[in-house]
């Protein structure tokens, strides 16, 4: 008899605490996902103004301006890039530029202390401003590469995306450390 007492109570707790964990996962949920709304944006522009039919990867080029390049495959397959800025995206077939591995390879070969490669990213280089990278270009695509270097500081370059030459590079001095105080 005193059995049936605690089991309502206790039954209705464990219902309520199962509700607050549910509805916390709900609200946090939103905030754990990584889809980014820039992202999704460019994403869509390309599978709606260009022939892509299916997004692999959406990557954002800093090499000036600022773009987001979409790559994915068209109907028969092949993989392009699709670089969208502002309203506008254009288009290359990957058949037509040098492989991330070539272009890798190339940075490689300048510096000898490099660790890895953290990222490469392809981009369109901005027609409207002199740059060096652009007065080297032999189009109006490139390979943004970053390296991590032995001493903690980054190297940053751009290798021409038709062929495969190094355009530019720059290095940063090496990553600040914390020292703990005692």
């Amino acid at each position: 008899m005193m059995r049936g007492k605690w089991t309502v109570p206790l039954l209705s707790i464990s219902v309520i605490i199962l509700c607050c964990i549910t509805l916390a996962v709900i609200w946090i949920l939103p905030y754990l996902t990584s889809v980014d709304p820039a992202e999704q944006q460019a994403a869509l522009f390309a599978l709606d103004h260009t022939p892509m039919e299916h997004v692999l990867r959406v990557q954002m080029y800093t090499g000036g301006p600022t773009d987001l390049t979409v790559t994915g495959t068209d109907a028969f397959g092949r993989k392009l890039y699709a670089f969208v800025r502002h309203n506008s995206a254009t288009i290359i077939y990957q058949s037509q530029t040098v492989s991330k591995q070539r272009a890798e390879a190339a940075v490689y070969g300048l510096h000898a202390s490099i660790v890895s490669i953290v990222s490469a990213v392809p981009g369109l280089v901005d027609t409207n401003s002199i740059t060096a990278v652009f007065q080297r270009a032999s189009g109006n695509a490139v390979w943004e590469i970053t390296a991590r270097l032995q001493d903690g500081g980054f190297l940053f370059a751009y290798v021409d995306m038709y062929t495969g030459k190094l355009l530019t590079s720059f290095e940063t001095g090496n990553a600040p450390t914390l020292q703990p105080t005692l």
